[in-house]
């Protein structure tokens, strides 16, 4: 079974739809990952119902830190996950959760530090759009007994030598949101999480890869033999690459999203 990972859509659901369609096509994935900034806003996943939208493989799929986490919470309560699976295809991976796909376990963890903006607390649910302590012991707890060849998170654990850089548009907003919050965004040069890199530390295996977006930008690096790799957001260029797990073979493809381009 092929699983295909996108990156952050920001509510470009019909599009995403298009996407997976010809991935379909191309390369027979059997379900996709959706690495978190899917669009959890009510008018968004509202419109999507409306226009009767389904996606055509089953869309797994975590919070990033652009979504309505208030209204996303209150609308799992209220039984909202099983509609959406039902009507679009869609499924909500918790904080943290793991889910099999053929012979392979995949963990998930959504949530990440805002840039741009002042942070949601959520104090009362629990359910801001950053990675709580309690989420990353769970989630440590939860991987360390399961063993997910994968893991998806929205952003990357910061600390351990994946060596993302932070843009320099947005070491304004980092000061003035993570840094001055209280918060640790992690160095300029393998920033970050600093609860995924403690989920990093606490692991007591390492899974073959962790998938990750958020920085809207490709970016890989091998850290304990560990493969991680960052999805960009580019859903129209014929040029991109896709990031497909096969779940029999338990690694990462990398694959050209039009194989044709650039022959002859």
């Amino acid at each position: 079974m092929r699983v295909l990972i996108v990156g952050d859509v920001h509510g470009q659901h019909a599009k995403l739809a298009a996407v997976l369609r010809q991935a379909q096509t191309d390369f027979r994935i059997g379900a996709a990952i959706q690495v978190g900034d899917f669009g959890f806003y009510r008018d968004m996943i509202q419109r999507a119902r409306e226009e009767k939208l389904r996606f055509p493989v089953p869309l797994y799929v975590i919070d990033g830190n652009h979504e309505d986490h208030q209204w996303l919470r209150r609308a799992l309560l209220t039984g909202a996950g099983r509609t959406w699976k039902h009507e679009l295809n869609l499924i909500y991976q918790p904080r943290p959760s793991v889910a099999q796909f053929g012979a392979s376990k995949v963990g998930f963890l959504g949530g990440a530090l805002h840039v741009d903006r002042p942070q949601k607390h959520n104090w009362l649910t629990g359910f801001p759009n950053y990675i709580l302590r309690r989420h990353r012991e769970h989630a440590a707890t939860l991987f360390n007994e399961q063993h997910p060849e994968l893991i998806v998170t929205h952003s990357c654990p910061s600390r351990i030598g994946i060596g993302i850089h932070s843009a320099a548009e947005m070491q304004p907003g980092v000061a003035e949101h993570i840094t001055a919050a209280g918060f640790d965004p992690g160095p300029e040069d393998d920033c970050g999480e600093v609860e995924l890199g403690r989920l990093w530390l606490d692991l007591n295996y390492k899974p073959r890869a962790w998938v990750f977006g958020h920085f809207h930008r490709a970016h890989q690096a091998a850290v304990e033999g560990t493969r991680f790799v960052c999805v960009g957001d580019d859903l129209d260029s014929p040029r991109r690459v896709l990031v497909i797990w096969d779940t029999e073979e338990k690694k990462l493809l990398l694959c050209p999203a039009d194989p044709s381009a650039g022959r002859g």
